[in-house]
């Protein structure tokens, strides 16, 4: 049987009073089996990107941002200072944000370490990257950390840019106007779309990701290590490499770790049958949870203690008699 169906056989055999599966009891059931089997408090911070309809109806609510500290300072509090086990699983977000999420956990808790049950993309990867070690199976992924702009084009749209392709189409343009100034009209309607700060403000992005990352993994995964500063540095470079990667959500796995000699201290899941399995009934519980209640983001803790954000129905009128719902945010303690 698989995972998935396992867990939907114990919420079938688990249900509230009103008859309903019990979502948070057997989450929580598979939540305290992992905290007693790695022998430390984990805490689970995860987001229902994968979900498109509800990732429309959440917005940007679904990314790490500076409304993440309620959440961690939450499910944080209760918990003994000391080892972490972090459950990861989010499309990413703000660079400042992640920072400040690490500098809350780091103030409590080390050594500290990150499981991926499946994605950890852009910031979410930053989040990884300042652990001491990171947990994940062959078809977990991280993802590039080059820092992406909003550009508003002049019809009122707008289009996501990589730091790295702004700075590349400007040195185009200045290459090609400089051999033939002729070709001004054709460049124009594409450079006035781009600010007057903007390509300071590519750099400065470019160089705070790099920069977080570096300092993180110096301070802590590499701690200790002659070659600590090396690494750091050569880490950051790869995963902030827009142009070896070519879009900001490509996969970064165990095998894209290994085949190019990135040294990261990774635990393989899958060399740890009795762990993995574990990360991945969490994972299923998890995705029942999204699939079939309004949480699009949750935190919580081996403790029981949690904070969800949900999509609530709410009914508006329409017109005489015909009301109507709409998607709104809520939250769950």
């Amino acid at each position: 049987m698989s995972v998935w169906s396992e867990v939907g056989t114990e919420l079938e055999k688990n249900l509230t009073p009103e008859g309903q599966p019990n979502f948070d009891l057997v989450r929580r059931r598979i939540l305290t089996e992992l905290s007693q089997h790695v022998k430390r408090p984990i805490l689970v911070y995860a987001a229902d990107f994968l979900n498109i309809q509800k990732a429309r109806a959440a917005g940007n609510d679904l990314s790490i941002d500076w409304s993440d500290k309620e959440g961690f300072n939450e499910v944080t509090l209760d918990l003994p200072t000391g080892p972490l086990d972090v459950v990861l699983h989010s499309p990413g977000g703000m660079a400042e944000a992640a920072e400040s999420l690490v500098v809350h956990l780091r103030n409590k808790f080390d050594p500290i370490r990150f499981i991926i049950p499946n994605i950890a993309k852009s910031a979410a990867t930053m989040l990884a990257l300042s652990g001491n070690a990171i947990l994940l199976d062959r078809n977990a992924e991280l993802g590039p950390i080059d820092p992406q702009f909003f550009i508003s084009r002049g019809d009122g749209s707008t289009v996501v840019a990589p730091a790295q392709a702004i700075k590349d189409q400007f040195a185009m343009a200045n290459e090609r106007l400089s051999k033939n100034p002729k070709d001004l009209p054709v460049w124009l309607p594409i450079l006035q779309q781009y600010g007057p700060a903007l390509l300071v403000q590519v750099d400065n992005a470019m160089d705070l990701s790099q920069k977080l990352v570096t300092k993180w993994l110096t301070d802590f995964m590499f701690a200790g290590d002659p070659e600590a500063d090396t690494k750091a540095k050569s880490v950051a470079a790869y995963f902030s490499e827009h142009n070896r990667f070519l879009t900001h959500s490509r996969r970064i796995g165990l095998r894209e770790i290994n085949e190019n000699n990135i040294p990261l201290n990774i635990v393989d899941l899958e060399k740890e049958p009795a762990l993995h399995r574990l990360v991945l009934r969490l994972y299923a519980a998890m995705s029942h949870t999204f699939s079939r209640t309004g949480v699009f983001k949750m935190y919580e803790n081996s403790q029981g203690q949690a904070l969800f954000k949900m999509i609530q129905s709410v009914m508006i009128s329409t017109g005489p008699g015909l009301p109507a719902p709409i998607a709104k945010g809520g939250k769950k303690k």
